[in-house]
Formats: C-alpha cells, structure tokens, sequence
C-alpha cells in the first residue's frame, strides 16, 4: 500500500480501500482542515494593512465603453444633452479604489446614455412622422 493512504477503512467511514484525497489537497473529512488554510499557488500573501481584493475584477471596459457612447451621443444632433453620461463615466473611471462607488457609476452612466438614445429615437420616428403628414 502506498504511503499516501491511510492504513485502515474506518477513517473512510467504512468505505474499503483507498480512497483519492479530495481536491483542495487534504481530506475533507480530517480533523482541522480548512479550505481556506493557505493561500492559492502562485498568488503571494496580501501584506498587512492592505485591504484584499475580494470579488471579481473591476470593468473598466464597460466604463469606457459608456464614455465613448455618451461622448458620441453628444456629437449628434441630440446636442449636449448626454454631458451627464460622460461626467458619470468619467467619475466611474475615478473611482477604481472602490468597487460599489465604480458600479453603481458605470449603471447610472448606461442609464444615462440609454435615456438619450430614447431621446434620439423619439426625435426620430417624430421627425419621419411629422414629414410623411
């Protein structure tokens, strides 16, 4: 029997023979073990008095996006009604330390931009209205 197994099948709750070790590299039903004992391979320790980051990365894409939108809606004929879009995206991308502050910018910058693409398509059909009567 390979050293890596434990000797006897009780330990396995009373499964015979050798059982693989579950994937976080331990047993899962040992006395003390923890998912979370060290960290990650690869991944150095968060050093002390720095907050960690925990959740998923910030998208600063979607941000940028919503800036370009909102600076293209401006250069339409809507004229510079999507100034909001553009001052939320931009304090979007300023808020990079804060992951709650950035999302909750980034919806109310697409929120922003959506309402004056409403507008622009409002205009629109108004526009092909008006001029077909």
């Amino acid at each position: 029997m390979n050293s890596q197994w434990p000797d006897s099948g009780d330990f396995w709750g009373g499964r015979s023979g050798p059982q693989p070790p579950s994937p976080g590299g331990g047993v899962s039903g040992a006395p003390g073990f923890s998912w979370h004992s060290a960290p990650p391979p690869g991944f150095p320790p968060v050093p002390p008095g720095q907050p960690s980051h925990s959740g998923p990365p910030l998208a600063r894409g979607n941000a940028v996006l919503a800036l370009i939108i909102a600076i293209i809606l401006t250069l339409t004929c809507v004229g510079v009604t999507d100034v909001i879009g553009i001052v939320l995206a931009a304090v979007a991308l300023s808020k990079d330390q804060d992951p709650e502050e950035f999302d909750r910018y980034v919806r109310w910058a697409w929120l922003s931009n959506f309402i004056h693409i409403g507008f622009l398509v409002l205009l629109l059909v108004l526009f092909v209205t008006l001029s077909t009567v």
